[in-house]
């Protein structure tokens, strides 16, 4: 496959047949197709990861069940059967606690239903399926459960799970001691997602502070000591572009989740903080995708190798499970490993007791296939592994069903079984049930051909970096259906280098940018405004910056918004609208070493920082100096070093956000913003910018220009907002509050103890949009600069380029919270300076004891505070007058109660 062709893998986009055509048919008298026999793992050949090229192994399997349809209904007694299923393990949230009656004393709450070779048979006897969708209504009630009645909640009849389902398989047992020396690639999202659900790295009120986890980084560095004094390495591998299907399963995950978190909130309100602790820890609103820059930043500061896969890390892992020359000794991760070739045996994601035990568990998958009596039909047992749900794909509606499936939650044993009522056929199991699916999920059919389709041809990148997909000679016409549009295969390596991450190449790949569901689940009108308008232009310019430097045709593809509130409400970015002009700004800089190095002498500052880059600035003749005149038909090159890379990035991503002009010169905005960075210098060096201020500077004032940083809005409906004082002291006090959201709290290694703040958490959610959205636009910019050859494209990582840009981390609402706790809640005007200082140590006793030193952080933020204020008071017309007012307000409501 080569890159820069706007195209589906094998066939230009154009010209690609409908997806849903015949082409997709069962092969007949399929061969039994057998998994790899287990090979046994050889600690002697793992000392260090394997060097050099390795050919891969290439992979076949015969597609089962694609298209298949039920054939000659069976005539006779001899073939009707009730249909019984066995119980196993149990892997999914049951529907409801308290269960009714059933709506029809004719249906039990095991209601069987009669399978005839994939049909089911129904007489005048029997109940409809009316009446079955009216037991399950009544035994899965859409708004009886706490917190189910949220409007955004997802509550229906499918929840959504993860692909870590029951196996019915033994665990076997592996001795660290048979794993001296050894290399076991690793699965990143399922390693992280069971650090953050499990101890001692659980955080349960993460989903109700926002950020990322306050320890996780302490507990990722302890686990990897583990690692090295065991004598063992893990090879890290982490997803990289989105399959088919699985930004939609991120969205229903996340709304699902918001059911839990909206009934922890009413407990908390209620009086109930135990069980809203609990809740909160137990939601799964937290994606380990969202944590991985924590992860990464461990594992590059003790130089240790992660990979980042094309797509999927379980299909690169398997790829790397399978080489010839052996690569690594083992995988762990999820079970959905278990969808692709691989050497028989996967191992858990480690527990603190493994630790201890000294010992690995994991899954044999021949024994597995044993147990469950398909060993001689493995593309059986990897259907019923897509049935159960994936990571990509929902799981099968009528496994919820209590009518099909008496006892819930279902097993993947429910699912084989109802393959086996249809000849081991999807098709004609969905034919079987097609009511069920008409109602909740008529697509789910289309959804399946997909994800297996993605799983047969799934892509991987060879040990000596080629991108491939597997079964290529077999890879149908409309492979864009389910594998999505191929990108240059220059933009993977940016991507597997972490200079630039998974979002933007998504929008391409697949001609969609979902927005997903905030922690807080409140769609307020200024929250639904910066989304679907505010924020668009930056999405335009981001995706602008890309789509000039590839594929002409890419230009002209228009990207769908798809927004997690309403899934009838259509914007659309184009892109293409937003060139020539941002090209032309963002090629007008091409700052050397040299210029650089003066420059940093001159404002004491680094190059590569917001500082440098607005301070800079202001010197007399710098600004001119760096506007590159390129010739008619070249552009700037030589931008090569990190600190060159760095600099001009965020020189140009200034200049397209409007605090830079076209003559180099900082505007009003700009101005304002230098004002500040230099009034909170001294701050940042006295902490080595561990609060963030730097990005939290920058942030504020995006804000700003966003008409979110106001006392307006205030949400007095939901719970943490001022409560004391007059309409003025509310006001004063949450834009103080709302500032101090931006900034970091030093809390020790522990999950947060300490007040919650639902109203701050719904301003967390637009502070993310912002940051997330700015990202994309550094991202873009420097994707943009690279695939223009402008600077030397990089063979690595350029000393962790990608990570030392702004707007990586997600900072939480504890600071922000404190600071109103402490103006609303705790502080006494009448007392003297004195009885102040002395009385923060009573505060941070009762709200924070776990806070690592409040008082320094306390002042932190009213300095920036006043910071921010002197830009603000810089900006002359650009900020209205009431506005103004509300500021000097503050100002002043703050300065007495130092």
């Amino acid at each position: 496959m080569e890159g820069g062709t706007y195209s589906g893998y094998g066939a230009p986009y154009e010209e690609q047949d409908n997806y849903d055509q015949d082409n997709y048919h069962r092969p007949s008298d399929v061969g039994a197709w057998y998994a790899a026999q287990g090979v046994q793992m050889d600690p002697t050949r793992a000392s260090s990861l394997r060097q050099g090229h390795f050919s891969s192994q290439e992979y076949h399997s015969s597609l089962d069940s694609i298209g298949e349809y039920a054939t000659n209904l069976a005539e006779g007694p001899d073939t009707l059967r009730r249909y019984h299923l066995m119980r196993t393990h149990s892997h999914a949230a049951p529907l409801t606690r308290n269960r009714d009656p059933p709506a029809d004393e004719r249906i039990p709450l095991a209601n069987p239903v009669f399978i005839l070779r994939g049909y089911r048979l129904i007489d005048e006897n029997s109940p409809s399926m009316d009446d079955v969708f009216a037991a399950v209504d009544r035994l899965a009630p859409s708004n009886t459960q706490i917190g189910s009645n949220w409007p955004y909640a997802n509550s229906k009849l499918c929840p959504v799970q993860d692909a870590d389902f029951s196996v019915n398989s033994d665990a076997y047992s592996m001795p660290f001691s048979e794993l001296k020396d050894a290399v076991i690639g690793v699965e990143a999202t399922s390693y992280l997602q069971h650090m953050i659900d499990d101890q001692p790295a659980h955080e349960p009120l993460l989903a109700a502070l926002g950020g990322d986890p306050i320890a996780l980084k302490h507990h990722i560095e302890n686990d990897l000591d583990k690692w090295s004094e065991n004598k063992m390495r893990p090879l890290f591998v982490f997803d990289g572009q989105s399959v088919v299907g699985k930004d939609e399963m991120a969205l229903k995950n996340a709304s699902a989740a918001l059911v839990k978190t909206q009934k922890a909130w009413e407990l908390y309100s209620n009086n109930h903080p135990e069980e809203a602790v609990k809740t909160f820890g137990a939601s799964g609103a937290v994606r380990a995708q969202d944590l991985y820059h924590i992860l990464q930043e461990v594992l590059a500061e003790r130089s240790l190798n992660f990979l980042i896969a094309p797509f999927s890390a379980c299909a690169q892992l398997a790829y790397l499970d399978t080489l010839d020359e052996q690569f690594i000794d083992g995988i762990m991760g999820s079970k959905e490993l278990l969808l692709y070739d691989i050497n028989d045996a996967v191992i858990h994601p480690p527990t603190s007791s493994n630790w201890e035990e000294k010992c690995f568990y994991g899954i044999i998958k021949s024994e597995l296939l044993t147990k469950l009596n398909v060993a001689g039909h493995p593309e059986m047992f990897h259907d019923a592994l897509l049935l159960v749900g994936t990571s990509f794909l929902p799981p099968f509606p009528p496994l919820h069903v209590e009518g099909i499936i008496s006892s819930q939650p279902y097993t993947l044993t429910d699912a084989i079984n109802l393959l086996r009522t249809s000849n081991r056929s999807v098709t004609a199991t969905c034919s079987t049930f097609s009511d069920i699916l008409d109602k909740y999920d008529r697509n789910w059919l289309t959804k399946y051909r997909k994800a297996k389709m993605s799983v047969k041809h799934c892509c991987t990148v060879t040990t000596d970096g080629v991108v491939h997909i597997r079964d290529w000679d077999n890879l149908s016409s409309d492979n864009s259906e389910y594998l999505g549009l191929q990108m240059p295969a220059e933009l993977y390596h940016y991507l597997s280098k972490a200079l630039v991450g998974p979002r933007i190449i998504n929008c391409f790949v697949h001609l969609k940018w979902h927005i997903l569901p905030t922690l807080d689940g409140v769609v307020s009108d200024e929250y639904k405004k910066l989304v679907t308008q505010s924020l668009l232009p930056l999405k335009e310019t981001t995706a602008a910056l890309v789509s000039s430097r590839i594929a002409r045709a890419t230009q002209f593809k228009d990207i769908e918004m798809i927004f997690w509130f309403d899934e009838n409400l259509k914007k659309t970015l184009v892109h293409r609208n937003m060139q020539p002009q941002t090209n032309q700004q963002t090629d007008s800089w091409g700052v050397k070493d040299p210029q650089l190095k003066t420059q940093a002498t001159a404002t004491g500052t680094s190059p590569g920082t917001l500082s440098f880059a607005l301070l800079a600035l202001q010197s007399k003749d710098f600004p001119s100096a760096t506007v590159y005149a390129a010739p008619a038909k070249g552009h700037v090159t030589g931008i090569n070093s990190k600190t060159e890379l760095q600099s001009n990035v965020l020189w140009r991503f200034l200049h397209l956000r409007g605090y830079i002009n076209d003559q180099h010169q900082l505007t009003s905005w700009g101005k304002a913003l230098a004002t500040t960075l230099k009034a909170i210098g001294p701050s940042i060096k006295a902490y080595n910018d561990v609060h963030h201020l730097e990005e939290a500077a920058f942030l504020a004032f995006e804000l700003l220009r966003f008409d979110n940083l106001n006392s307006r809005n205030r949400h007095p409906e939901l719970i943490g907002a001022p409560l004391r004082g007059s309409d003025d002291d509310k006001a004063n006090c949450i834009l103080i509050g709302r500032t101090s959201c931006l900034l970091k709290l030093r809390h020790q290694n522990l999950g947060y103890t300490g007040p919650l703040s639902k109203n701050f958490l719904s301003f967390h959610s637009i502070i993310k949009e912002v940051r997330e959205t700015d990202r994309d636009l550094l991202e873009g910019v420097l994707a943009s600069l690279l695939l223009n050859g402008q600077g030397e494209r990089p063979r690595d990582d350029c000393d962790g380029l990608g990570r030392s840009l702004p707007f990586s981390k997600d900072i939480d609402t504890s600071l922000g919270i404190a600071v109103k706790t402490y103006l609303d809640d705790f502080f006494k005007a009448e007392w003297t300076p004195e009885e102040r200082e002395a009385n923060k140590a009573e505060y941070i006793k009762k709200y924070l004891p776990h806070s690592v030193n409040f008082s320094e952080d306390l002042d932190v933020a009213f300095k920036f505070f006043d910071a921010v204020y002197e830009g603000v008071s810089t900006l002359g017309k650009e900020i209205n007058e009431a506005d103004k007012k509300v500021w000097d307000n503050a100002h002043a409501y703050l300065a007495k109660r130092r």
